[in-house]
């Protein structure tokens, strides 16, 4: 028997490029046109991330007695078991094709805003309270390593800007997206 969660009603953006699929919780997932139908014959519901600070498209289904969580991203990039989907622009209900690609979990966790206590707005910069200086750092293939201690904090953002190109490639994050130009619909 499947269940069904009544949902908002949702005015469908005039781009006819994409859709809006609703959640619970207010929600919406933001997908390709030509993903929609295929993607409305499941029971979508938001589900909220403490690690991410944001939510994600989920269903579950019962399968032999246990139930199975599938991911909406996960889904539309056919993600082998061993990888997770990444959102390039950082918006985890926008799971557009050309939003998604494969991710190992270390690359996923390379391309990621700002956790919400940071002070200096910037991963891997803060102020080093004793020197008096802004100090850097990255981590990679869980090493942690010090970029150094600079006098400004735009020299440190600079720094860990450098080693993100270095290290991560094309997941990193560069404070590119920031909440007012993440997707909004």
């Amino acid at each position: 028997m499947k269940y069904h969660v009544k949902r908002h009603e949702v005015i469908q953006p005039l781009d006819q490029s994409i859709r809006l699929i609703p959640l619970t919780q207010g929600q919406n997932a933001i997908v390709d046109s030509a993903d929609y139908e295929w993607l409305m014959q499941w029971n979508w519901y938001a589900k909220w991330s403490v690690y991410t600070q944001s939510f994600y498209a989920k269903n579950r289904k019962r399968k032999n007695g246990r139930f199975i969580n599938t991911w909406m991203h996960r889904l539309v990039i056919g993600s082998k078991p061993e990888e997770v989907g990444d959102h390039i622009n950082g918006n985890t209900l926008d799971n557009r094709r050309s939003n998604l690609r494969p991710a190992t979990v270390a690359q996923n966790g390379q391309n990621h805003r700002p956790h919400k206590h940071n002070r200096s707005g910037h991963t891997g910069v803060g102020w080093y309270k004793e020197g008096r200086k802004w100090r850097a750092h990255i981590q990679v293939n869980m090493r942690f390593i010090s970029l150094g201690y600079f006098d400004t904090m735009e020299e440190a953002i600079q720094a860990r800007h450098d080693a993100e190109l270095k290290h991560y490639g094309e997941f990193a994050y560069l404070h590119r997206f920031s909440p007012a130009t993440d997707h909004q619909l």
